[in-house]
């Protein structure tokens, strides 16, 4: 497979930013966590409505015009604590691939390995913006075949997955119809109360880093759920404490389970394990907050904890109602302390708390992140919606112990992308358990 770059822009908000808007200040959480981009690929058949030249450049136009809704995204990081909205742009690189799609996702198998060159050098690895990178990085690669694959590159400076889809959706519903119905962002730093920039002590953002990712070479293989397999998980996870897990509930803890026994089976001993997760703290304000065009990192990470190492044919639903007991916590806790005046001393303890959990070397971590529900699977630029939305796979990574799930390719079912350390890998891909509920990297059905 070859790739030939086309054409690199800069594609730019298509009317100026107002004086009054040039500034975009971070929230607390967006101030806290640490700069780092996210990337996935959105996979399109062939399609006779896609024309070389005429759906580019109406791609062009229409992110333009998104940009100018979502103004702060064409800006560039200031300083840790705001961006400035100057209108600098984001990245737009066109290619050609010298391959078909059905070969890369379904002769036998995706072969995730080449997915990294699906992008040219996007930020923060573009010379001469090491300093003030764009904060998104877009790549529309077409296949000899006709179809189309888009590579994004987000910054998770003011973007988590909830805003992320939530421009993608905008993008492409001003691309195929035309137009959008709400017209202004509600930045996170408005729904909660903020701290002074003078306030914000050196180094939180260096202890959420420590915290959340548990260091050593890892590895990602993709598992898929499918409708059967989560509908029995929710069965076997379900208890008189949770009578109605979801679906992401549900996958879970199934998988922490069986990462616990892959650890377990790598070096020869039980773990108290420790499971944080990423929760959407929008649908627990009070009131509720739309996931319309609200923009930054409106998430913080659950704690569920387990000690009980003992081994029993109940540990999934004792997993369940310690995850089900976390979130409850984020709701009925974390949420009305943020909203109150003390929302950055609350922070402030949060961050405390998870790097003192995190720090106990006893303890197993394990970080999972769900995409699920974000509309990246609904997005029509006009061609038809994605066949498959697939994250960029970490072959060889500096940490562990980390997932993400996101919706199938059909919406009964569930992918996990997983990072191991390899031994462990190797044990969860024989686990016969696991296997008989989730799939290795099965090919992609078009």
């Amino acid at each position: 497979m070859e790739i030939q770059v086309i054409a690199r822009e800069t594609i730019k908000p298509s009317s100026p930013t107002p004086p009054h808007l040039q500034t975009f200040k971070a929230s607390i959480i967006d101030k806290v966590l640490p700069y780092t981009y996210t990337q996935f690929i959105s996979f399109y058949v062939p399609n006779q409505t896609f024309t070389k030249q005429t759906s580019i450049q109406h791609l062009k136009q229409s992110l333009s015009q998104t940009l100018t809704i979502f103004y702060p995204f064409a800006g560039r990081v200031k300083d840790n604590f705001s961006i400035d909205c100057n209108d600098d742009g984001v990245l737009l690189t066109t290619a050609h691939v010298s391959c078909k799609l059905h070969d890369l996702l379904a002769n036998p198998q995706p072969k995730l390995e080449l997915f990294c060159q699906f992008s040219t050098p996007v930020p923060p690895f573009c010379p001469g913006l090491a300093n003030r990178p764009a904060q998104i990085g877009i790549q529309v690669n077409q296949f000899d075949c006709g179809g189309i694959a888009l590579f994004f590159t987000f910054s998770h400076f003011i973007i988590d997955a909830a805003t992320m889809g939530m421009f993608v959706k905008c993008w492409s519903q001003i691309a195929s119809k035309d137009e959008w119905m709400s017209s202004s962002i509600c930045p996170a730093a408005s729904m909660y109360p903020q701290g002074s920039e003078e306030s914000m002590p050196d180094g939180l953002s260096a202890l959420v880093e420590f915290s959340l990712l548990k260091e050593g070479r890892g590895t990602t293989k993709r598992f898929v759920f499918d409708g059967l397999a989560i509908s029995a998980l929710k069965e076997k996870t379900k208890s008189e404490a949770v009578p109605n897990p979801s679906r992401v509930e549900a996958v879970s803890c199934f998988m922490w389970k069986h990462l616990m026994a892959a650890s377990e089976a790598v070096w020869g001993f039980k773990q108290p394990s420790i499971l944080l997760q990423a929760a959407d703290l929008r649908r627990r304000m009070a009131p509720a907050v739309s996931s319309e065009l609200s923009v930054g990192n409106i998430i913080w990470k659950s704690i569920a904890r387990y000690d009980n190492i003992t081994t029993n044919n109940k540990v999934e639903k004792e997993l369940m109602v310690l995850e089900r007991e976390a979130i409850k916590k984020i709701r009925d806790e974390f949420v009305p302390k943020l909203q109150s005046n003390g929302g950055y001393a609350t922070i402030r303890e949060a961050i405390e708390e998870l790097h003192e959990i995190c720090s106990d070397k006893s303890l197993n971590p394990y970080v999972i992140s769900s995409w699920c529900k974000t509309g990246l699977n609904d997005v029509d630029f006009g061609w038809g919606k994605p066949v498959w939305v697939s994250l960029i796979p970490a072959l060889d990574v500096p940490f562990k112990n980390a997932a993400t799930l996101m919706d199938g390719e059909t919406s009964d079912k569930i992918e996990a992308w997983i990072v191991l350390d390899p031994r462990e890998m190797r044990v969860l891909e024989c686990d016969r358990e696991f296997l008989a509920f989730a799939s290795v990297n099965p090919p992609v059905s078009f």
